[in-house]
């Protein structure tokens, strides 16, 4: 048995099936003797809640009077539990009823007693059923929000491995070609510097955000973008056509957009006479990143965990996931603009 119940929800089914209960024991009697036993039917209506009410709750007070049991002598706990519900629940229907009759001076055979105890083991194994039911519902429930939250956990700290790994390389590639530049085209070194700096500056400012507005997310692609241009020259060209209020209002994960342009250009071949195009275009409530397929001659490889990081981590927090589309001719991934950027910060 579980240690923390839903005392709320389990009262409020309590109180349900009592008022279902005590509808049918109404519709029976006046099925059987229609106007004639209109008295009976209220009176059968009024035993069945003054019956059922303290049967019903003082089941979850068994529940809550073996909880600590349960956790070193859980089987044990079990049968006293049980054996108490069904005594009481069987005592406290044959007193109600034999009562009833005393002072009506009613007398009550051993069929009568047999049958109140038959009826009161199936209503009560009733009531354990849908106790157990909606138990067992609430374990569900917070097991997959405990779930969900380790998947976050897990897609985040994977996520800040990729970082860790990536950056180094990056940048320890970055300096290479700053230095190339500043021995040919000391203005494109300078511009390429900025952008890096900016690029290395909005790295570690989101290094532990969840979050970004879809503006500061493209900010960096753009510096990103930058420094590929100058770096590739006519060999690459780029395209971003997003609107202004999608950027202001938007959210999307950090580094969410950037490591597809990444991608990209990893797997790509980049000449001049066959220039690598990459879109960055908002499509209604999703952005795009496509891009025309020239696969390298000797590709670097790939596990395909950027994407399925991204994804996860879209799916975590938005429910959402990742549209991929690809031919022979273009590669494209989707995601989705978030909008509630604010409410998400428990993610963060």
């Amino acid at each position: 048995m579980q240690g923390i119940y839903p005392l709320k929800k389990l009262s409020v089914l309590n109180l349900w099936f009592i008022a279902v209960c005590a509808l049918f024991v109404f519709s029976l009697i006046m099925t059987f003797w229609e106007m004639q036993g209109l008295h009976n039917a209220m009176l059968g209506f009024s035993l069945t809640f003054v019956i059922l009410i303290p049967v019903a709750f003082a089941n979850i007070g068994w529940l809550l009077l073996f909880r600590s049991q349960s956790l070193s002598h859980s089987l044990h706990s079990k049968k006293k539990y049980y054996l108490a519900s069904y005594t009481f629940s069987t005592g406290f229907f044959v007193s109600i009823v034999c009562g009833y009759n005393y002072l009506h001076s009613q007398s009550i055979t051993l069929i009568d007693l047999i049958t109140l105890v038959i009826i009161s083991t199936f209503v009560n194994t009733l009531i354990i059923m849908l106790h157990q039911y909606i138990i067992l519902q609430e374990i569900k429930t917070n097991a997959d929000v405990e779930n969900s939250l380790l998947k976050a956990a897990n897609a985040e700290a994977a996520n800040q491995l990729l970082r860790q790994q990536i950056h180094p390389h990056f940048l320890f590639n970055a300096l290479n070609i700053l230095k190339s530049l500043y021995k040919v085209e000391p203005k494109a070194a300078e511009e390429y510097l900025v952008c890096l700096s900016d690029f290395l500056r909005a790295s570690v400012s989101n290094n532990n955000i969840k979050l970004v507005r879809l503006k500061d997310e493209i900010k960096l692609c753009q510096d990103y973008l930058r420094m590929q241009e100058i770096r590739f020259g006519n060999a690459l060209i780029c395209c971003i056509a997003i609107s202004e209020n999608a950027l202001e209002s938007g959210f999307v994960p950090s580094f969410s957009i950037q490591p597809l342009l990444e991608n990209a250009i990893k797997h790509n071949e980049l000449t001049e006479e066959q220039p690598l195009h990459i879109f960055i275009k908002q499509n209604d409530d999703r952005i795009s990143v496509s891009n025309n397929i020239k696969p390298k001659l000797t590709s670097e490889g790939s596990t395909g965990s950027g994407l399925a990081n991204l994804s996860e981590r879209y799916k975590i927090i938005s429910n959402d996931t990742l549209l991929i589309e690809a031919d022979e001719t273009t590669f494209s991934v989707s995601i989705k603009i978030l909008n509630h950027g604010p409410s998400m910060q428990r993610y963060s």
